[in-house]
């Protein structure tokens, strides 16, 4: 799950997040292109309306015009002609002087002398109004709230003098912005379904290549195991294809070379156990015929030698063939009582009491009951060693079996020296030892038990205490 993890979060940061960033910038881009297009298009528009509409406009007729004149007869001619092409345009037009107060307004309420805070605003585009040019405002909110904007354009004195005396201002709603609006909502809907598209097809990329990694992945530990039978299928041709043929090729050779290993000792166990055999046997006899002489303790003792060579040789082999684990279903407290049993007499024989503390409940496991006795009467008979050898007596060692969870813990505690942290993080090496006639395979041999199973074992010791902590699956590998 982390390697799966961990290639779905690389493959969004190298290709969801910049895909998803370009789609969010190119629509914010495109967003702000098209409000600006069609404000200025707007602003064009409204400015080439505030132009026509100034021909209908003679400003010497407005220019005297004070607070109270509305009543004049050129203004209402005025008022009238600008509200026809008012009605025609759908704007609203205002005329006003350099000081920016009304001189005509086609909106209701707004007299002669009003002053135009916006247009005050835009001075700076009115300077080019009233020196001859058109000029358009910034897009702003009016008293009830619309967001409009204004074309300006000048006014003259009349169609026979030019000089300009007024300005006059076209004001329409920026209807765009609900086009603008649309526009939103079609990105935000488009970014909705880019984002979803675009983060299944990750996950998809990523199940697609995490499900072959895990399956390698799944074939490596196997291998590790010392589980050679399983092939590693290929089904795709490129690099993972590559990798997993590779890693068959490796399997192949590696069973080939664990066969003729196993063959040779199986020769070289042949070829020593038939003249151990035959010393032992010779040794006996020898025995026999000095017994009462003060001699026949070299017989004992060579008959006691080749006993040690007899068990190295058979601890060789059985950790050479490492035989795969054959799981049945089975109750591991009954194991470890039956485990005690068979430790007794070496217990008695130290002058020690084996405890069992095992639940009155079964505790359901599957395993393979064989081997993994054989690594409970190792760890067992080790426990043993080591609290005989400080000269324990009574409870020094103890077997315990428990059910944790999903787990089943098996444990060997022993009263008894302490293992240095040195020598404990290589217990379970092969041919490492602590004894002086130790093969060094016996630990290493339960950790190949326990590791093909699917478990893990460990080992602490403080305080003249060592525990050997054998954790298995409840439901086998």
């Amino acid at each position: 799950m982390r390697v799966r993890a961990t290639i779905l979060v690389k493959l969004l940061l190298a290709f969801a997040v910049p895909s998803l960033t370009l789609f969010a910038l190119f629509g914010y881009v495109a967003l702000e292109v098209t409000r600006a297009d069609l404000d200025a298009e707007l602003g064009t528009r409204l400015e080439a309306v505030a132009a026509s509409a100034s021909t209908h406009v003679r400003g010497k007729y407005l220019v005297p015009l004070r607070a109270g004149d509305e009543e004049e007869r050129g203004y209402q001619n005025v008022v009238a002609k600008l509200r026809v092409v008012s009605q025609v345009t759908g704007t609203r037009f205002y005329v006003f002087d350099r000081e920016f107060t009304s001189r005509a307004d086609t909106a209701d309420g707004v007299g002669i002398g009003t002053r135009y805070y916006q247009a005050e605003l835009d001075r700076v585009e009115l300077e080019r109004v009233f020196a001859g040019g058109t000029a358009s405002s910034l897009t702003f909110e009016d008293a009830s709230g619309r967001r409009v904007k204004a074309g300006y354009a000048p006014v003259r004195a009349s169609e026979t003098e030019p000089e300009i005396v007024l300005a006059i201002g076209a004001e329409a709603p920026a209807a765009y912005f609900r086009r603008l609006d649309d526009l939103r909502q079609s990105l935000l809907l488009w970014g909705a379904g880019l984002t979803a598209f675009v983060l299944l097809a990750t996950f998809m990329v990523a199940l697609l290549i995490t499900r072959p990694v895990r399956s390698l992945a799944t074939a490596a530990a196997r291998i590790g195991q010392g589980d050679l039978t399983a092939p590693i299928a290929s089904t795709s041709r490129d690099e993972l294809g590559v990798l997993a043929q590779t890693m068959e090729t490796m399997r192949g050779q590696l069973a080939e070379r664990d066969a003729r290993t196993q063959q040779m000792l199986a020769g070289i166990a042949h070829e020593v156990r038939n003249p151990l055999a035959g010393i032992q046997l010779y040794a006996g006899i020898l025995r026999d015929e000095l017994a009462g002489d003060e001699r026949a303790g070299h017989a004992a003792k060579i008959d006691r030698e080749v006993g040690y060579l007899e068990r190295v040789v058979r601890e060789f082999l059985d950790y050479a063939r490492r035989p795969a684990p054959e799981p049945v279903a089975l109750d591991a407290g009954a194991l470890v009582r039956e485990v005690a049993e068979l430790l007794n007499g070496d217990a008695d024989a130290a002058g020690l009491e084996l405890e069992v503390d095992v639940p009155e409940a079964p505790v359901p496991l599957t395993a393979d009951a064989g081997q993994l006795r054989r690594a409970l009467l190792n760890l067992g008979k080790n426990a043993i060693q080591a609290a005989a050898e400080v000269g324990e007596r009574g409870k020094a060692v103890r077997l315990s079996a428990r059910a944790d969870g999903a787990a089943v813990e098996l444990a060997v505690w022993n009263r008894g020296p302490v293992i240095p942290d040195d020598k404990r993080a290589r217990l379970f090496e092969p041919f490492y030892t602590t004894r002086e006639k130790g093969t060094g395979l016996g630990l290493a041999f339960v950790a190949e038990i326990v590791r093909g199973h699917g478990g893990d074992v460990s080992v602490t010791s403080e305080n003249s205490e060592t525990t050997f902590r054998v954790t298995l699956p409840a439901r086998g590998p």
